[in-house]
């Protein structure tokens, strides 16, 4: 409200301007340069006050009125050109549901003329389910705002929408609940396109792990009758890896995207960095791998975070040529990172990671002539972003590569 009055204030100052009653502006403009100091809030309540004191006091009644009529006329307008233009439906209802308001939006969205939807009850002519509606009509009349529902409504051709909804309710003085406001945008071709990303995912990866699998078993025959072709074999198995690696990858992704970002849980940094330490000291006997880990060690991240860990881990020591791979994992917490923060260092002493995989990591951007090879630094990326988390990365101590993760501690 205080925004509205403040507008309207601002529209009154012009118009004494424009009308050629200086002296009525002047007084005004030194009135408000007097609270200038003032507390926003409070100088607003004071000032549309002082407003209507000066001009009783400057101006005839005629020309008061006539004033503050032009100055509304003008503050609705504005209002009215906003609403028509915006992109979205806007609406607004009466004590029983029946549309008052209905924008150039609206039409656009749902397909109804104002002239045919006006005075129309709202939940019989666009809500796909009557028992939603009410119960969102409830929640309005009890006070509450609505903000982000997702459900479905009708087009006037009979089709069914995807929509979110943002609502507000309004009282008249000594009524209570008069009506409410609604914000509807359509997110039809939102939701769609999201299912036919998830099932085209699901029915990939599931037919690649059937068909890798199938490919694998008659290598691994092929493999078993001789030395013939042992390295061609090799090949075509490190191939199949690589498959079943962006099978994995994408299934990840499918589950990050439907995470929230607030739902972020506890995760044992000492017993995640520890188990995947160990199997890759199975994998890979050569590498040296070193650690420093705190006995208690605990982050808020979203419930991937340990494959971003992985990911991170698995690239220091399969992708580094050195004969003897060397890698040094370091959790820091407390006075030793960043205030509130836990610092997890992976150094390598690798090729060092290629610049625009760099990019990809740190400001999520390729070109076509430059592109990440896999998802697994995309997925890095958005697992650190959805945990609240910053990632760096810069030259390790041995010209390899240091990548630099810093979360939200956990704490009891």
């Amino acid at each position: 409200m205080s925004e509205n009055v403040e507008q309207l204030v601002g529209i009154i100052f012009r118009t004494l301007a424009e009308e050629g009653y200086t002296e009525a502006q002047t007084d005004l403009l030194d009135t408000y340069q007097s609270k200038s100091n003032t507390d926003r809030e409070e100088l607003v309540e004071d000032i549309f006050t002082e407003v209507v004191n000066s001009l009783d006091h400057h101006l005839e009644t005629e020309q008061e009125v006539q004033v503050l009529v032009t100055a509304i006329e003008q503050l609705l307008h504005r209002f009215s050109s906003v609403i028509e233009a915006a992109p979205v439906t806007i609406l607004a209802v009466n004590t029983n549901g029946q549309i008052e308001l209905w924008n150039d939006g609206a039409e656009r969205i749902f397909g109804w003329s104002e002239s045919e939807i006006k005075q129309r009850s709202y939940p019989d002519v666009l809500a796909d389910s009557l028992d939603d509606t009410e119960a969102h009509f409830a929640q309005l009349q009890e006070g509450n705002q609505l903000t982000g529902l997702e459900t479905r409504h009708r087009h006037k051709d009979g089709s069914i929408l995807d929509v979110r909804i943002w609502a507000s309710p309004f009282h008249k003085r000594d009524e209570g609940f008069a009506g409410a406001t609604f914000v509807i945008s359509d997110i039809t071709e939102q939701k769609q396109r999201e299912q036919r990303l998830a099932v085209l995912n699901r029915v990939l990866r599931h037919n690649i792990r059937n068909d890798v699998g199938i490919i694998q078993g008659h290598l691994d025959l092929l493999a078993e009758t001789g030395d013939e072709g042992t390295e061609q074999i090799q090949v075509m198995e490190d191939r199949l890896s690589n498959i079943v690696e962006l099978s994995d990858a994408a299934r990840h992704i499918e589950r990050l995207r439907d995470e929230s970002k607030g739902e972020l849980t506890t995760i044992d940094l000492k017993r995640v960095i520890g188990e995947r330490v160990n199997q890759l000291q199975r994998e890979f006997g050569d590498a040296e791998i070193r650690t420093t880990v705190p006995e208690s060690a605990s982050v808020l991240a979203c419930k991937l975070f340990p494959y971003a860990i992985d990911n991170i881990l698995d690239n220091a020591v399969r992708h580094n040529n050195k004969d003897n791979p060397f890698v040094k994992i370091t959790v820091s917490m407390g006075s030793t990172s960043a205030c509130g923060q836990t610092t997890v260092s992976v150094a390598d002493n690798g090729p060092g990671l290629p610049e625009f995989e760099q990019e990809v990591l740190t400001s999520g951007e390729e070109t076509q002539l430059n592109h990440s090879s896999g998802l697994g630094l995309w997925l890095t990326r958005w697992i650190v972003r959805n945990s609240n988390g910053t990632l760096a990365v810069e030259q390790s101590a041995w010209n390899g590569t240091r990548i630099v993760i810093r979360l939200p501690t956990r704490t009891n």
